[in-house]
């Protein structure tokens, strides 16, 4: 079985890697928020170490923007977050009409659409976020462009991702399962590795954090709770054997602050 890789706050991108840039494959994940919601709820209880949600949220506090863009909006919980603690305006966008709806539900301007062709003018933000949402196109280019269109020349994106070294990963799963570790999956569209690259291609300055963590599952139960949101794994855990000790599954990812757009 694969079962390895990078995360959307808890993904594995062994499993996910047939999927990630296949629009009808993300657009029935994202039809509901259960999995995703479980995948994410892991991550915020279980990690040690670095967190990138808490590096994207510091950073907005420092920027304190007038009208923030979050692009690939998930739940609405950065967008719930980001209202209460900002003066100025929030506005979501995800290709997924129930995430929308999550995120107008949390009081801010929500739109379906296609983070690469934003529906709005040049310069209409002084700061973007997407946070582990650029891997999910081919082209991942033709989105970050579009966000530097949208962004005032003293705009700040913030984008987080995965790691394609994902070796210890895909080690930890073949110890637990007892089995040869699988073969690396196909790299990211936007990873920690060609991020900054992209990133310097539409922004002037490029800041990069890298989070090495690890997501500790103390029982049984909780850790197949998880491997039943990964998408294409629910028969996997049937085989997830008892816990002789807490399960502990490696973890990378990284921030980007880009800045200055071209």
């Amino acid at each position: 079985m694969t079962l390895d890789g990078a995360n959307d706050g808890g993904g594995d991108r062994g499993l996910m890697a047939g999927w990630l840039t296949d629009s009808e494959a993300v657009a029935e994940q994202y039809a509901s928020e259960e999995a995703f919601g479980e995948r994410l709820l892991a991550f915020r209880e279980l990690v040690e170490g670095p967190n990138d949600e808490e590096i994207v949220r510091e950073w907005i506090l420092a920027a304190r923007p007038h009208r923030l863009l979050d692009v690939g909006s998930g739940l609405g919980d950065l967008c719930a977050w980001a209202k209460a603690q900002l003066r100025g305006e929030v506005v979501a966008v995800d290709s997924s009409p129930r995430m929308v709806e999550l995120a107008a539900q949390a009081g801010v301007t929500a739109v379906v659409a296609d983070m690469r062709d934003l529906p709005f003018a040049d310069a209409s933000f002084d700061c973007a976020v997407a946070s582990m949402v650029l891997y999910h196109v081919p082209d991942s280019e033709t989105a970050i462009a579009e966000l530097a269109r949208v962004l005032d020349t003293g705009g700040l994106l913030l984008a987080s991702t995965g790691s394609d070294d994902d070796a210890d990963r895909r080690l930890a799963w073949a110890s637990l399962f007892n089995e040869e570790p699988q073969p690396a999956p196909p790299p990211l569209s936007f990873s920690r590795e060609n991020g900054c690259g992209l990133l310097l291609r539409h922004f002037s300055h490029v800041e990069q954090i890298d989070c090495d963590a690890v997501l500790v599952f103390p029982t049984r139960a909780r850790l197949v709770r998880y491997v039943e949101a990964l998408p294409l794994a629910k028969d996997a855990a049937s085989l997830v054997p008892e816990l002789t000790e807490p399960f502990r599954l490696p973890q990378k990812s990284t921030v980007f602050q880009a800045s200055t757009p071209r």
